[in-house]
């Protein structure tokens, strides 16, 4: 094997290594999401026994303007099927009115670790800001990894 192509494989090996650690990198803080990106899609109604269900889809995104982060909380659950523990964060956002609410909640398979000092002990957070209630997803070694796509 000649000295150059020996080099020439010790810099794809180097290359190829560099790019395989790129892929694995950790989490930035994560938040409930900014008033400005909330779109109202639909409206879902269900009678009492769930018997009757319906939707009111929503083409006009204003019903959420005027709208300020108000708490955000970590919450587990366990799934009615499965049975199995499962990890959300609810997001609650006020209006000018006395009813005007809404709440965003995504399920995560990782556990949520609150960040900063905004969190109480009871793993909720109330912010003038969803920056002041960022939050990590952690596994039993640390704050997770994510692996980016090929490029």
């Amino acid at each position: 094997m000649s000295h150059l192509h020996l080099l020439k494989t010790l810099q794809c090996l180097t290359a190829v290594g560099g790019l395989a650690l790129m892929g694995n990198a950790y989490t930035a803080p994560l938040s409930c999401p900014d008033v400005s990106s909330i779109k109202a899609v639909s409206i879902h109604f269900s009678d009492g026994e769930q018997e009757w269900n319906g939707e009111q889809l929503i083409e006009d995104s204003s019903m959420v303007d005027g709208f300020k982060f108000s708490v955000a909380a970590i919450k587990q659950e366990t799934d009615s099927e499965t049975k199995l523990p499962y990890n959300y964060v609810i997001c609650d956002y006020v209006g000018k009115g006395k009813n005007d609410y809404l709440r965003l909640s995504k399920r995560f398979t990782l556990s949520p670790v609150a960040k900063g000092s905004a969190w109480n002990e009871h793993e909720e957070c109330k912010g003038n800001n969803v920056t002041d209630c960022t939050f990590e997803l952690m596994n039993s070694k640390g704050p997770a990894k994510f692996t980016l796509p090929p490029q």
